[in-house]
């Protein structure tokens, strides 16, 4: 069996060959990537959900330069904290699967995104994780069918995890804290505003968190540029001042993150 259920019926996926079946007879064909698509056509709020492709490959570029590299180390260490090697992780909002292929001890990976393009790397980055494009508002998995969630800069569907969790079972949420990109920010924008999105949420109780601050230098300009294409602030920021950042050979940043975690 894979570890989805089929989002028309709600019943387990058993892998057959090149396509994944269920006891209704609804057929779903992996990709040459090795990845389903069970988003719906009633989830879909456009004919491209997600980040596009541009964005997709700016986001891959940027992070395969391991520029959040420590983070991804503090979630797999966080993960170590509360689990024993073996455990059940779903990466909610996966992307392109880079901090999916950092978990170093969970015996089974899950890894979901709405955008298409971005699972297809990540499931050509994890080989042997089941991927699948879905929304994590409509996880396509059973009740209390994982150990542990993780979502980094991803949709907060606490509800929706707390529904896949196991009594006890963990989410781990990445976000940033208030200088995240400060120095970027303040380049791109005349007023910069507090961004501090410390995780709160009635739906799970706290039980853990970390604050991670560390500076980091990027000595490429196709990474500066990748960088500002992945963000918000390719799109709200003065053209300018966009044109201005992308024009640079370096540029030193601070990278500022909360870890926190919540038991069910």
């Amino acid at each position: 069996m894979t570890a989805f259920l089929c989002p028309i019926c709600k019943k387990g996926l058993e892998r057959r060959e090149g396509s994944a079946v269920c006891e209704s007879g609804h057929v779903f064909d992996y990709s040459k990537e090795n990845y389903l698509n069970l988003l719906t056509a009633g989830e879909k709020k456009s004919l491209d959900p997600g980040d596009n492709k541009d964005m997709v490959l700016a986001r891959k570029s940027f992070l395969d330069g391991d520029y959040y590299l420590p983070l991804a180390q503090a979630i797999d260490e966080t993960l170590g904290k509360f689990f024993d090697d073996g455990y059940t992780l779903l990466d909610a909002g996966a992307g392109t699967g880079y901090y999916l292929s950092h978990i170093t001890g969970a015996g089974k990976r899950i890894g979901v995104d709405i955008s298409k393009h971005a699972v297809k790397y990540a499931a050509k980055r994890n080989a042997g994780a089941d991927c699948a494009v879905a929304s994590v508002y409509a996880l396509p998995l059973a009740n209390e069918s994982v150990d542990a969630v993780t979502c980094v800069f991803s949709p907060y569907a606490y509800a929706e995890y707390k529904r896949v969790l196991k009594k006890g079972g963990k989410l781990i949420v990445a976000s940033p804290r208030e200088n995240h990109l400060v120095e970027l920010r303040r380049a791109l924008y005349d007023d910069v505003r507090k961004v501090d999105n410390e995780p709160t949420t009635d739906v799970l109780t706290k039980v853990y968190e970390r604050a991670l601050t560390y500076q980091f230098e990027i000595t490429r300009a196709e990474d500066i540029a990748a960088l500002v294409k992945m963000t918000p602030y390719a799109y709200r920021a003065p053209k300018q001042n966009i044109d201005e950042i992308s024009r640079l050979d370096s540029i030193k940043l601070t990278a500022d993150f909360w870890v926190s975690v919540f038991e069910k």
